[in-house]
């Protein structure tokens, strides 16, 4: 009877060591396919382009103030699966965490002036998220923050302006 129980207890740890193998190797799968999916949709946006993207950063506030986004650093990153779930995840429900550390991605920095003008060159043709995260102080003197975005669609040899202000 103690073999018998021996023998189960072996099955059980063997079934066990399996469905955590698994689960490591699926892990490891899902993150080969992530890293493949990366590559492929970055791959367009590695080499520069003929395309500008110009605009302004703005905060309209809840008084209908318009702040510029003075001297902010706007974010250029094209719009991909995983910046996609960053907007709708993060930006969108007014978080302000930044972005994800990803080895694969691209994308471009430029620093607005005292109107919350910017300007990226050479940037390849397609379809942007622009951000740029922005604090401020209410009207009882608490600091606010929020990142705001924009989407931009440029063509080669083409100029696109985009205000980033939601």
């Amino acid at each position: 009877m103690l073999r018998s129980a021996a023998r189960n207890g072996d099955r059980v740890l063997t079934i066990a060591l399996f469905g955590v193998l698994a689960a490591l190797t699926a892990g490891c799968s899902n993150n080969h396919a992530v890293q493949e999916m990366n590559q492929r949709e970055y791959a367009p946006y590695r080499n520069p382009g003929t395309s500008v993207i110009v605009g302004q950063v703005t905060l309209t506030r809840k008084t209908g103030e318009v702040l510029d986004g003075a001297a902010c650093q706007v974010r250029l990153a094209p719009v991909t699966t995983e910046s996609t779930k960053y907007i709708q995840d993060v930006v969108m429900p007014g978080e302000t965490k930044p972005w994800k550390d990803d080895a694969d991605a691209v994308w471009w920095l430029a620093q607005a002036d005292e109107e919350g003008n910017f300007r990226f060159e050479e940037v390849p043709a397609g379809h942007y998220y622009l951000t740029c995260p922005v604090a401020w102080r209410n009207t009882a003197g608490e600091v606010r923050q929020k990142i705001l975005w924009g989407e931009a669609t440029v063509s080669p040899n083409e100029t696109a302006t985009v205000s980033v202000s939601r």
